[in-house]
């Protein structure tokens, strides 16, 4: 494989400068709804603390958010922050549709597979400017969202009682734990959050969360294969496909675990297991699971470079 550094700072200089009004129409998309969310919940929770203070709400719906009635209720910015994280990862399938957004037309695909350059210096640069770049972007629109957000707070509310930060409880929904806590536990009253530190559980909660996130980067990598097969509407394409197969898989599991129910091991079986054993039982199938989803996302990513690589200006899937 030839690489080549002056080749591929050549191709990326040309893709920036044919594809700037693209890429800077996806910037404006990323940092305009990360933006909107945070100006979203900046008012849904000026709309309830201004309410509550003022003794016109109160009751169970407000479970979600502690120390409602004090400063400390409109800080809790969790569920902000939890749909922020949700915009980002469709922001991410959206970036890892469009890799190969140069290939859509013919006139791009001569463009694109005549250039001096190797498939590999022109995959590498699409791959790290739509995936790499993409979460970059959207750490840097969730700072100017942040940013504005605490302005808000502050011209509103003043200095003394201070702001959250947005970027901050971000990051910290990040964990599976602190989704957990977040949405099942806070509205069910009597039932304290899983603090860190202090549950034999929480390593559980951090294998899984590592199996999160590879099946993130795997569900990612999915649409980047789809671009890869399909160069126009592959983003709907893949979405449609996903669900199919979603549903289908669904009707086979229950199918199977219908047909086994008679071989699975019963309650009894497991109460059998120390607590230690089970636990430690649940990390290693949540690491195991880890590392193969994870391989099977770089595996599509490998496919995605070897569909690249047999590329056609013209065939009768891609016209």
């Amino acid at each position: 494989m030839n690489f080549n550094k002056e080749r591929f700072a050549n191709f990326a200089t040309y893709d920036l400068t044919i594809n700037k009004s693209f890429y800077r129409n996806m910037a404006i998309v990323t940092v305009a709804g990360a933006i909107c969310i945070a100006l979203i919940g900046f008012f849904a929770r000026y709309s309830m603390y201004s309410s509550i203070i003022n003794g016109g709400m109160s009751g169970p719906a407000f479970a979600y958010t502690p120390g409602a009635d004090s400063f400390e209720g409109y800080n809790w910015m969790y569920l902000t922050a939890l749909y922020e994280l949700g915009f980002f990862l469709i922001m991410l399938e959206i970036f890892a549709g469009c890799w190969a957004h140069n290939l859509r037309n013919k006139q791009g695909r001569i463009m694109e597979l005549t250039l001096p350059a190797t498939n590999l210096e022109k995959f590498t640069w699409h791959a790290l400017l739509m995936l790499t770049g993409g979460l970059i972007l959207c750490i840097v629109s969730l700072l100017v969202a942040d940013g504005l957000n605490a302005l808000l707070t502050l011209i509103t509310y003043g200095t003394e009682n201070g702001v959250t930060s947005l970027t901050a409880s971000v990051f910290e929904m990040c964990s599976y734990k602190n989704i957990f806590n977040t949405v099942f536990l806070r509205g069910i009253s009597g039932v304290p959050p899983i603090n860190a530190g202090d549950n034999p559980t929480d390593p559980v909660f951090d294998a899984f969360t590592v199996f999160l996130f590879s099946t993130i980067f795997c569900h990612i990598m999915i649409y980047a294969l789809g671009n890869a097969f399909k160069y126009k509407y592959n983003i709907i394409l893949t979405y449609v496909a996903l669900q199919v197969l979603g549903t289908i898989g669904s009707v086979l599991f229950f199918i199977c675990l219908a047909a086994g129910a008679s071989n699975m091991p019963t309650l009894t079986d497991l109460s059998s297991l120390s607590e230690d054993d089970a636990i430690q039982a649940a990390i290693i199938t949540f690491y195991v699971l880890a590392v193969v989803v994870f391989a099977i996302g770089a595996f599509f990513l490998w496919w995605s470079y070897n569909r690249y690589t047999k590329a056609q200006i013209t065939s009768s899937f891609n016209k």
